[in-house]
This record gives C-alpha cells, structure tokens and sequence, in this order.
C-alpha cells in the first residue's frame, strides 16, 4: 500500500491498547482520516510519544484498502495550540468546533474547505483576540457553507422573489427565507437577518470586529445552531457547554423539523 502525507488536526482520539491509539484527523487532501498509531504511547515511537486532541501534525499513513483503519506511519506536532487549554471554556470550544468539522467533513475527500475553517478558528482561539460569540458564529456558519449547506439570505427559497421590505420569514426545510407571500418558517426581524448574512459573508477578521446587540445575538445564535442541527441531523455534544443560552433559542426555528435534543 502506497503511503500518504497530509496536515491534519485532531478531532478525535481513543485508546487502542496499552501502547497504542486510535487517531481521527481532519487533513488538507483527504478529508478524514482514522488510523492506528502503533506504540503511539511509547516515547520513541514514529509519533515521538502519546498524541495529544487539537493539535495540527505533519503526517504519513498508509490507507486502508477496504475503507476502514489506516495506519500511522509518522507524525510530527507543528502547532499545538497552547491556549485553546488555558481555560475550560476555550478547551470546549476547540472540541465543539473539531467536531462539527468530522460531522460536516465526513465523506470531504480532497476538499481543504473543512480543514482550513478549522484550522483558522483554532488559531484564533488559540490567539483570543476574537469574542467567543463572534468566532463561534464564524465558524458554525463558515463550516455550514463549506459542505454546501449555507442558507439563501437574499431571494425567497420558494419562489425566488428578493426579499422585499414586509415580513420575512427563515425556513430550515425550504433552505433559507421565504418572502412575505409565502407561508411557512419563522419570522425573522431585518436587523437580525442583514447581520446574519454579514456573518456567512464576512472573513475571520470583519466577523471578528462586528459589534452585534444582545438580542440580535440571541436570534442569531439560536438560528445557527438550529441550522447546525438540521444539517448534521444530531446535536453535536458540546452544544449547551459552548452556546448556552444563545444555543437554546434553537427551539423557535425548529418547529417544522424535530431534532433529539441535546442542547
């Protein structure tokens, strides 16, 4: 079996046995990858010791034929993201935002969209110069358009009208909003909705800067996290830890699709 090479991150990380572990990556050129790290926990492994979760390594795998476990031939740490474990919160932001990258990211072979989101909201988590809400709503809504799933903010979903100036409505089963002549969905007010399209519109600096209202947060928040559900089909784990109360204004969008609750 011919070897690979990729940068990946650490999105997920089990024991395999006493010495060995079981690594999922999200990678630059072959979406995700599992494989075994034999004698991972030996300190002159291929790896250089225990591997460690959200952390970017330079690696070398051999893939499996059948689809299954790869296997690590070498890894090599080139970014560990010291601050991402300076408090809780952020460590649990890290693991929010590593996880919807593997949901989002399944399947992602040769795309780097998902491995690059990642890899830059990491990196300022890791800085903190950017507000937990803004980068959180960065990421969940920059990840949702790179697995083709970014809502239409501008023409009605049903019949393709612009949005005009009555009421406007958001719709998760009809893929974006619906203008005033068509039923259905949740209204949603104009502010809210001209700062959500700032959001899926803007890099990681502009988000960074945006100086949003509590209450246009609290729609915001609760409709992207409904828009994560409807689109992974399951509450990611940590949803309740790192939103909060934004993330459980889920409920008022979901009314037309139920999804198990987990935040």
């Amino acid at each position: 079996m011919a070897l690979e090479k990729a940068s990946g991150i650490i999105i997920r990380l089990s024991d395999y046995s006493e010495t060995s572990q079981i690594v999922t990556f999200l990678t630059d050129t072959h979406g995700k990858v599992s494989a075994i790290a034999k004698g991972a926990k030996r300190a002159k492994s291929a790896t250089g010791g225990a591997m460690d979760l959200l952390t970017l390594n330079e690696i070398v795998f051999s893939p499996s034929a059948s689809g299954g476990l790869g296997t690590l031939r070498e890894a090599r740490t080139t970014a560990q993201y010291p601050g991402l474990r300076k408090s809780t919160q952020k460590y649990y932001a890290g693991l929010y935002f590593a996880e919807l990258a593997g949901i989002f990211g399944e399947g992602s072979e040769g795309s780097q969209a998902h491995y690059e989101v990642l890899k830059e909201t990491l990196e300022a988590l890791d800085e903190g110069k950017i507000s937990d809400w803004n980068l959180t709503a960065y990421f969940e809504s920059h990840i949702l358009a790179a697995s083709g799933l970014e809502p239409n903010l501008t023409n009605c979903a049903r019949c393709g009208s612009e949005a005009g100036e009555g009421t406007t409505r958001m719709s998760l089963e009809e893929g974006g909003i619906l203008c005033g002549r068509c039923q259905g969905g949740r209204e949603i007010d104009k502010g809210s909705l001209a700062t959500l399209r700032k959001v899926f519109s803007t890099g990681l600096l502009t988000a960074g800067r945006l100086k949003i209202p509590e209450q246009t947060r609290r729609v915001i928040g609760g409709l992207l996290t409904a828009l994560v559900l409807h689109g992974a089909g399951r509450a990611p784990r940590l949803t309740k830890y790192v939103k909060g109360e934004y993330g459980r204004q889920w409920r008022r969008w979901a009314g037309e699709t139920p999804v198990s609750e987990g935040s």
